[in-house]
């Protein structure tokens, strides 16, 4: 079933990049693109019935030019559907929103026409490239690309930036972010490059996270490109 996994992963890193009109090539069972390597580990442990609806939780890794352990963009999903292979598809789908597209866009090969009309935004020195954020339930009110509150999400996250040493080449970082808010409660995630830094969850929750009477979680990888010093 992994390799059932891996092959529908790497046939959407494939469609994207066709899309976006960017050569690549297969080597080694990875993809070579603009001058990077793209490899993939997928983690499944089997699918989950829940009455009529099957679901299938799925963690993938990117890995990206050596990166070994894989952590930087790792995300978990979890794909719904009548069936098994719709179920693959979803997880699948959601994966490439939330990690894949992001990650190929920093890299050059941005989906087309999904980001063609977005400006790149400029985040303390780097390039910003947000995924799709990941909902699960009501996308609560100020939680939109454009509200109020996400636009102050964005401030802590630019403070984060801030800090961050500037590479002397080429590089790609990533910030992970995820809130589960329940009967007006909120927990907070939040990670750099895989790795969980408490002080930045401690901030993010200082928030005033909207709280709706309905329950939901917001999750979403934001990938961050610096291109050296000559070019910032």
């Amino acid at each position: 079933m992994i390799d059932e996994f891996y092959r529908l992963a790497r046939d959407t890193l494939r469609q994207h990049l066709a899309a976006a009109g960017v050569p690549f090539r297969d080597d080694d069972g990875d993809l070579l693109v603009l001058g990077h390597r793209l490899g993939l580990s997928i983690g499944f442990e089997g699918f989950v019935q829940q009455g009529k609806q099957t679901i299938a939780p799925l963690d993938v890794q990117i890995h990206l030019d050596g990166d070994t352990a894989g952590d930087r963009f790792r995300v978990g999903t979890l794909g719904v559907g009548d069936d098994r292979l719709a179920a693959m598809r979803s997880a699948i789908e959601e994966w490439h929103l939330l990690a894949a597209s992001p990650v190929l866009a920093a890299l050059g090969a941005e989906a087309v026409p999904l980001r063609r009309a977005a400006p790149l935004r400029q985040m303390a020195g780097w390039d910003l490239f947000p995924g799709r954020a990941g909902i699960r339930g009501t996308l609560p009110a100020g939680l939109e690309p454009n509200g109020d509150f996400y636009r102050r999400l964005l401030e802590v996250l630019r403070r984060q930036v801030a800090g961050w040493p500037m590479p002397r080449e080429f590089a790609l970082r990533s910030s992970f972010i995820m809130a589960t808010v329940a009967e007006w409660k909120c927990e907070i995630q939040a990670a750099i490059d895989g790795y969980v830094q408490q002080a930045f969850a401690d901030e993010l929750a200082a928030l005033a996270w909207p709280t709706p009477a309905a329950a939901y979680l917001y999750k979403q990888l934001f990938v961050l490109r610096c291109n050296g010093p000559d070019e910032t």
